[in-house]
């Protein structure tokens, strides 16, 4: 049963008020969702026709028809973005920001953290493979020639007999760099003749 009534009061930051009943009788409570027409806001002494339903324990006006509009089209469905909470709004823009920034922060320290697993396991696998690798003449060979051909790997230091040398290109490096040695007593430029070693 339809009944006819004007707005008596509209809290438009909650989405919500009363109509006051031709008839007489207690003030129907509305939500601004059971509304139709809702880009246009209930004002005040608007005219209405509505029924009564009920939402849970609460009785409420529903199938409401706003009489001074009834020939605006319905352009949004939804509640107004202002009649929604100042509290829920920030809440949910907060919610976003910190997600996104969560988001970032998890995708760096992620990067971070590979980077150095990946790091750590490449170092790993290359010492595992030099340590498994077999030792051979031509590797022991290869070695040596490098020793040889550098010259660096001998310094003058103080050493001047042959029995203080540990290899036959050591002494002659000896004889041709460092002064004052006693190697080679002929000066032939061959270090270390006489000795058996060699």
């Amino acid at each position: 049963m339809f009944k006819t009534g004007t707005v008596k009061k509209y809290q438009e930051e909650r989405g919500f008020g009363f109509i006051q009943p031709e008839d007489g009788g207690k003030d129907v409570f509305f939500h601004i969702k059971d509304f139709p027409n809702k880009t246009i806001l209930p004002k005040i002494g608007e005219k209405l026709t509505f029924s009564i339903g009920q939402d849970g324990q609460k009785i409420k006006a529903i199938n409401i028809v706003r009489l001074e509009f009834p020939n605006q089209p319905e352009k949004n469905h939804a509640i107004p973005e202002r009649i929604v909470s100042r509290s829920k709004r920030t809440s949910k823009q907060a919610h976003e920001s910190g997600g996104l920034f969560g988001t970032v922060l998890v995708v760096i320290i992620v990067g971070v953290i590979g980077y150095f697993v990946y790091g750590f396991i490449q170092d790993f696998l290359h010492r595992s493979e030099l340590a498994n690798q077999p030792v051979t003449t031509e590797t022991l060979q290869i070695a040596n020639q490098q020793v040889k051909s550098n010259p660096n790997h001998f310094k003058c230091d103080g050493r001047i007999h042959c029995s203080q040398m540990n290899s036959k290109d050591e002494a002659d490096w000896f004889a041709q760099n460092c002064p004052g040695t006693r190697m080679d007593g002929d000066g032939d430029g061959d270090a270390c003749e006489s000795d058996s070693r060699w």
